[in-house]
């Protein structure tokens, strides 16, 4: 049975304990967080990406961007907002490490570009956003 790559994403993401898994575009994103249990795992809807075609089979491999958010104060210093990135990174290398794990996907290496946020929501989150292509492993049969 063939699955999508957003439903592929979500079984990997399950395995990360006590983060939630929000699959959405940043303006929607941004009013169901702040209802959520944080910290968070934003899978925004992938803007573009490519078909990777072969004599068996079509993979699908969309440019990807996760994000990672957790709460902080409203007027947080620097140390502190300091504390959620790299706690947030390392929800992102965790994300990566099970990414791999999985299976689905071509192996994930070299370099991630990845960007820091705050104040980009209504909700009082800092985060990182990682960039990723990710291609499948097994993709739709084309016999």
């Amino acid at each position: 049975m063939n699955t999508s790559v957003e439903r592929k994403i979500a079984s990997v993401a399950e395995k990360l304990k006590d983060i939630t898994y929000l699959f959405d575009n940043w303006a929607t994103a941004n009013v169901r967080l702040d209802k959520m249990p944080l910290p968070a795992m934003i899978n925004l809807l992938p803007v573009s990406g490519k078909f990777v075609i072969s004599r068996t089979q079509l993979k699908d491999c969309p440019n990807c961007m996760i994000a990672f958010a957790d709460k902080t104060r409203f007027d947080f210093d620097g140390v502190e907002n300091d504390e959620v990135i790299e706690r947030c990174k390392g929800y992102a290398v965790q994300f990566i490490k099970e990414l791999n794990k999985s299976g689905l996907f071509e192996w994930v290496s070299d370099e991630i570009p990845y960007s820091i946020f705050y104040d980009k929501l209504d909700v009082n989150v800092t985060g990182i956003m990682i960039e990723l292509k990710l291609k499948e492993v097994q993709g739709v049969p084309m016999c």
